[in-house]
């Protein structure tokens, strides 16, 4: 009996070992990313409307827009993304942090209409590169599933009005779509759970 009891506790500690070893590393946080903690949150999670939410996105759009950042091509009101120090090994890691993130986007206010009339319209322009209703990405495009209302509105706000440069593809999105329609589709983004 007691040999039986070691034998099952044996393959029960190696079946955890096996386990652990197949689980994700989540990356440290680099010594950079206590700086971003202070608007983005420690875990990616922002406490301010008007700034995103880090948490789960892939990383390679993070580099990219801290690339931006720093060369001016991406308007920014927060000193830290301009900082020309910061090394480019830096910011992946600062990202790998970040798009290993787990933590879960809060809910907020949306408006139930706008969110349903957006539907369509984001199938027709949106689901192609921003997938499972902005929970998937063609890894071109960063995930907008969950982001804040308010920062989504902003970022529509600076793309129609030239202040942010349309990625690739994102003119084709935007042509002829009303002042209304990227309300809605905003409100839509927001309204989906991560």
């Amino acid at each position: 009996m007691i040999r039986h009891h070691l034998v099952l506790a044996a393959a029960l500690l190696a079946s955890s070992a096996a386990l652990a070893a197949k689980a994700p590393k989540i990356p440290v946080a680099p010594p950079s990313a206590a700086a971003c903690a202070e608007c983005h949150g420690a875990n990616g999670v922002a406490g301010a409307a008007s700034v995103p939410h880090l948490n789960g996105q892939i990383p390679d759009n993070i580099v990219e827009a801290l690339e931006q950042f720093r060369a001016g091509k991406r308007p920014s009101s927060a000193p830290v993304h301009t900082n020309p120090d910061l090394p480019s090994p830096e910011m992946e890691a600062l990202a790998r942090f970040y798009g290993a993130q787990r933590a879960q986007r809060p809910a907020q206010p949306v408006d139930e209409a706008k969110v349903s009339a957006a539907a369509a319209v984001y199938e027709r322009r949106c689901a192609k590169c921003h997938l499972e209703g902005g929970r998937e990405s063609d890894h071109e495009a960063p995930l907008l599933a969950g982001q804040s209302l308010e920062y989504l509105q902003a970022q529509t706000a600076a793309f129609v009005s030239g202040k942010r440069k349309f990625p690739f593809l994102m003119d084709e999105a935007y042509q002829g779509l009303t002042a209304d329609d990227l309300d809605r589709l905003s409100h839509y983004f927001a309204s989906q759970k991560q």
